[in-house]
């Protein structure tokens, strides 16, 4: 499937980014092709191994809430760094100009494994990779904050005033594209039904992206080692959003995860107790997940790509576990 935001920078272009860095000479670049929206690439220099990531073009037709989200991105590793014991890679060099590319980029620390899902787990490590990203989920919920929504689009009094606003720029991106949908309308009545206990959420950092793609895993002399990548879809909101890939993932209700709770009370400092309310708080969330699908479904693919009818049925089966409870 071919990206329609991916930059392909050339072998001249990687040069002057690499010189621009004082990081080294290219000796090689390999292009890391798992993920569909930033270009990202393997160097080898002088100096070491590097991952180059790059920010689709401004022309480029993205979703709302992805504009400038690179930015945004290096401000998570700073606070992921700053704030927690998790392990992100060492942000080298950041560039906005545009000068030497039509994008934002920035150079990172090349980590060393495998995502999760292509790891060769036993029974015993797949419990303890699961449990380790309750782990990571419950660490950056220390990070507070009496804000909201995403930094890139402009942070709100509330978790319900930010969730309104993200469910309704999403809506916006759908009209845009000529398309409608029913489901996210829906969804945006039941989060003003909702507003009273939207508007009492306690706020922190919340990644909404913790799929196994995206944590590393290395088998070391001591041991599973887990790493952590692309925190560029955070944002400040309810920490119980990150329980849709935590625990028993979003087939179930939050309330059936009871199991998990108190090590991640210990991590986290909050107290879940499976409640009505929780699970209200739980489907808000999944439901935002699943209108992110489909809209992305309408910019990213055309019918017959295996993307489109993935989002399609996904998209449909969160939507309607998460109005069923709404």
């Amino acid at each position: 499937m071919i990206s329609k935001t991916k930059y392909e920078a050339s072998p001249a272009e990687l040069d002057r980014i690499f010189e621009r860095a004082k990081l080294g000479k290219v000796l090689s670049a390999k292009s890391l092709g798992e993920g569909e929206f930033n270009a990202a690439y393997r160097v080898e220099t002088e100096q070491g191994r590097y991952v180059l990531k790059i920010a689709p073009p401004k022309e480029s037709t993205i979703l709302t809430y992805e504009r400038d989200m690179m930015h945004s991105e290096v401000v998570w590793y700073e606070q992921i760094r700053k704030h927690t014991t998790v392990r992100v890679p060492e942000i080298y060099f950041v560039d906005e100009s545009c000068e030497l590319v039509p994008s934002h980029y920035f150079i990172m620390e090349y980590l060393m494994g495998a995502p999760l899902w292509a790891m060769n787990f036993s029974e015993e490590e797949r419990a303890l990779a699961d449990r380790e990203k309750i782990r990571m989920a419950g660490e950056i919920h220390t990070i507070r904050s009496s804000r909201f929504g995403y930094i890139q689009c402009g942070l709100k009094d509330s978790w319900y005033d930010a969730v309104r606003g993200m469910v309704s720029a999403l809506l916006a991106d759908c009209a845009r594209f000529g398309k409608q949908s029913e489901y996210g309308e829906r969804l945006l009545e039941a989060i003003d039904r909702h507003q009273e206990l939207l508007k009492a959420v306690e706020g922190t950092m919340v990644n909404f992206d913790l799929w196994d793609s995206n944590i590393f895993c290395e088998r070391t002399e001591d041991g599973l080692q887990f790493s952590w990548i692309d925190p560029e879809r955070s944002f400040y909101g309810d920490p119980i959003a990150d329980w849709i890939v935590c625990g028993k993932g979003p087939e179930q209700p939050l309330s059936e995860m009871g199991e998990y709770f108190d090590y991640y009370e210990s991590v986290s400092g909050i107290r879940l107790t499976g409640s009505r309310d929780e699970d209200i708080r739980y489907a808000v969330a999944l439901g935002y997940l699943a209108l992110i699908m489909e809209t992305e479904r309408y910019n990213r693919y055309v019918p017959g790509d295996e993307g489109w009818e993935r989002n399609t049925v996904d998209s449909a089966q969160k939507f309607e576990q998460a109005l069923k409870i709404l």
